[in-house]
């Protein structure tokens, strides 16, 4: 299953072909069919496909139930204003969920801060006359203590090809200014800095620079983390996550968030 999950669109795109092909075939072998012929050809591929996503839908429902049973969690498939509050008071919302729709909330039994309320965002990306929806799962942390603000944004080839220009552009879009780091060797080449605090060099932890590092050389997916002064959240931008994968970021997560927060 997760073989499919991954490579969804690349198969769906195969299919699609195919049945394209199938259909050319068709034509060809008889030519004097009418344009019904057309549409019946293609109403059990347009069926299919809505059929697959509202089955995606309720597995991916199914499956958040068994892990908040196995992990302590309530889930909440459409959560609440209130509930969801929290997770609109940082500025990344913008990027991982334009839609303004959280969903498929999990929130800890205990109130227990050690673990992190997860939830999914939704954005829509356009690109020329088409869209490409994204869904990002989002882990917050919650924290008594007042905390800096700052946001750590990956880059992509396309940041790192335009340098300083992209970097102004991103921290007009983000809305904060970009910090660079003078003691530490942040790594600035494979990750955006925001922050206007003039402490925020003193925060941020050897061990916690140490932790991205790690992930830069073992080539994992890079992260996106924001603190809002109160809470923290993280995640990995357009991402939702089987649950074998959740656990690993949510390890992940707690790690980084423990090497800033004893």
């Amino acid at each position: 299953m997760n073989f499919f999950n991954r490579h969804k669109q690349k198969l769906t795109y195969l299919i699609f072909i195919i049945y394209c092909g199938i259909f050319v075939l068709f034509r060809n072998l008889f030519p004097d069919s009418s344009y019904l012929s057309f549409i019946v050809f293609f109403l059990p591929l347009v069926a299919s496909y809505f059929i697959y996503n509202a089955y995606e839908k309720k597995k991916r429902v199914i499956d958040l139930k068994e892990y908040a049973a196995q992990h302590d969690y309530n889930f909440y498939e459409m959560p609440d204003e209130d509930q969801v509050g929290v997770f609109k008071k940082f500025k990344s919302t913008k990027i991982i969920n334009d839609q303004d729709k959280f969903f498929n909330l999990l929130v800890p039994n205990d109130n227990n801060q050690s673990k992190p309320l997860i939830v999914t965002g939704k954005s829509v990306v356009l690109g020329g006359e088409s869209s490409t929806t994204y869904y990002t799962q989002i882990f917050l942390y919650k924290n008594n203590a007042e905390l800096p603000k700052f946001f750590i944004q990956r880059k992509n080839t396309f940041d790192t090809m335009l340098g300083e220009r992209r970097e102004y552009t991103a921290s007009q879009q983000i809305g904060i200014e970009l910090y660079k780091f003078k003691k530490k060797e942040f790594p600035h080449n494979r990750y955006f800095f925001f922050s206007e605090d003039p402490n925020i060099e003193n925060f941020i932890t050897y061990d916690f620079i140490d932790i991205l590092k790690t992930g830069i050389i073992r080539k994992k997916a890079l992260i996106n983390i924001e603190s809002n002064g109160q809470n923290l959240i993280f995640y990995k931008q357009w991402s939702r996550h089987s649950l074998e994968l959740m656990d690993y970021y949510s390890n992940l997560f707690r790690a980084l968030k423990e090497s800033l927060i004893k």
